[in-house]
């Protein structure tokens, strides 16, 4: 759950993703690049977390103003 916080929030996400797109196989070392289709989780996610956090900070934002 960390890690996708960390994710979602931007900083340092290249790093998790080129782990996961290492990984081979239970009991098997990494490999660069074995599992491609990993990379396509973190970029989709990092596009639907950003606009969602987006979304809800300009929405309080917003809030906040009209309520002042």
């Amino acid at each position: 759950m960390l890690s996708l916080f960390t994710i979602a929030t931007m900083e340092n996400w290249p790093n998790y993703m080129y782990q996961a797109m290492n990984i081979q196989g239970e009991d098997l070392g990494p490999k660069p690049f074995a599992s491609p289709e990993n990379g396509y989780f973190f970029v989709v996610f990092i596009l639907i977390g950003s606009f969602l956090f987006l979304n809800l900070f300009v929405g309080v934002i917003f809030k906040e103003f009209e309520d002042a």
